[in-house]
């Protein structure tokens, strides 16, 4: 990715990771067809759905907390 991470939105990651979309779903988040997810961050999904962002980018193959721009 060229542009920092922290700065892409929930959409733009899902586009880059499909396992995102996925993750998000199993905890009952929709950000696929949230109009939010244009915007949003994942810090800003995490933080409001009071998410484990450890477990979900583990879950989420290949994605890092450094590279969601989340602190590690």
């Amino acid at each position: 990715m060229s542009d920092k991470p922290k700065q892409k939105s929930v959409s733009q990651l899902m586009e880059a990771y499909p396992g995102l979309e996925e993750a998000l779903a199993k905890r009952g988040i929709e950000c696929a067809s949230c109009l939010a997810s244009q915007v949003d961050t994942l810090g800003d999904v995490v933080r409001m759905y009071n998410i484990d962002a450890a477990g979900l980018l583990q879950e989420v193959e290949g994605l890092s907390a450094e590279e969601a721009g989340l602190p590690g």
